[in-house]
């Protein structure tokens, strides 16, 4: 009996991407099926790697309407051409592509990575519509999130990361969803070396690098700590990291650029704490998972310095993995590093804590389970 054919689709994702590629594309061709991810890159190639068929895509235009138009009309042909009977959507911009999926039969999934129509809603969307003032911005939000509910009600399902605040942003919006939590293997962050807290503070900070993710103030405290920042990720905009350099205390810095995951791994081998100190601005105090950053580091034993959330504070009450700070101060920021460079015995247990919780619960081992499950799940329904 053949495989069953599974059809991922990536307009602005990179083919490489942690969750799309390295977690759910290639859990489940592990699971049984017959994989293909279909993105777009700067070389259109076909290859198979790690029993997943990745096909790339290249669209020169440059113009932003109709390279949206262009890039969906490409990767609906290639689509097609699978003929897969599940199809997995990894971009908003997408929906219109699910639904002719679904006028030929096909079982539609759409991935809500983040709360879209709210982001729009809130103004702190990562596409910027220039010079739109908020009340337009709200407007725009609602459109849109009446446009998607009218979309996933007709696809079979919904994957989502989180709740916001306890609610169900897809509740009554849709047929079925499964929640899926962008979780480290256990296998794939494992501490070779003990941590040392006798001489330097390294910190690190991995991701997207922002002014709302707190950046400034972290650099700011580092410094004060008498630290070293090992900073890695992309900056968004361009121009924050000119602005970041101008600052007197960069020269703590260690920016290593983007890295791919054993890259991220040696430097989180480096480092004796973990920071993530995002502003408490838009979604980002109210959703009710941690950024994935912090599951890296407790998979590492490192003890994480973390925003204030509700949900933080919550969940460090129950983990004991870290100490929970005001992310608007920097100072705040440098006690917390210092203390744990004072409190060497606590900060190691901290970081034990933290990855005994990623063993027993946060690990995506048991989210694999449950996508390759609801993907069966699906398969039965259509029968």
């Amino acid at each position: 009996m053949s495989a069953t054919k599974v059809c991922h689709l990536a307009s602005k994702h990179k083919m490489n991407d942690m969750r799309i590629f390295e977690k759910e594309c290639k859990s489940l061709a592990k699971g049984g099926f017959e994989v293909t991810l279909i993105g777009f890159g700067e070389v259109p190639k076909t290859e198979t790697i790690d029993g997943v068929n990745c096909i790339t895509l290249y669209c020169p235009i440059k113009n932003n309407l109709e390279l949206l138009r262009k890039r969906n009309k490409l990767i609906f042909e290639a689509a097609l051409k699978i003929d897969a009977q599940i199809y997995h959507l990894h971009e908003p911009e997408l929906l219109p592509i699910g639904m002719k999926l679904k006028k030929k039969g096909k079982i539609v999934i759409f991935d809500s990575h983040e709360f879209y129509g709210w982001q729009l809603y809130d103004n702190i969307h990562k596409i910027k519509i220039i010079k739109t003032p908020a009340f337009l911005m709200k407007l725009i939000g609602c459109l849109y999130m009446r446009y998607e509910k009218r979309v996933c009600m007709k696809l079979d399902a919904v994957i989502q990361v989180c709740t916001m605040n306890g609610i169900d942003y897809f509740a009554n919006r849709c047929q079925r969803e499964l929640f899926i939590r962008n979780l480290p293997s256990q296998y794939d962050y494992i501490r070779k070396t003990p941590i040392d807290y006798s001489k330097c503070l390294f910190i690190a900070m991995i991701g997207g690098i922002t002014k709302e993710r707190g950046i400034t103030q972290l650099v700011k405290a580092t410094q004060q700590a008498g630290g070293n920042l090992l900073l890695a990720g992309a900056f968004t905009p361009k121009a924050y990291e000119n602005e970041l350099k101008t600052l007197p205390e960069y020269v703590c810095v260690d920016y290593q650029g983007f890295l791919n995951k054993n890259e991220m791994v040696a430097l989180l081998e480096q480092a004796n704490i973990g920071a993530s100190t995002l502003l408490n601005v838009g979604q980002y105090p109210k959703i009710d998972t941690l950024p994935t950053k912090v599951f890296d580091y407790m998979s590492m034993e490192l003890p994480v310095v973390i925003s204030n959330t509700d949900f933080a504070k919550k969940m460090n009450e129950k983990y004991h993995f870290g100490i929970c700070v005001d992310p608007c101060n920097s100072q705040d920021i440098a006690n917390a590093f210092l203390w744990l460079k004072a409190h060497p015995t606590e900060a190691i247990k901290m970081g034990q804590n933290g990855r005994k919780a990623i063993i027993n619960e946060f690990n995506w081992e048991k989210e694999s389970e449950k996508l390759t499950t609801f993907y069966k799940q699906l398969l039965n329904l259509q029968q």
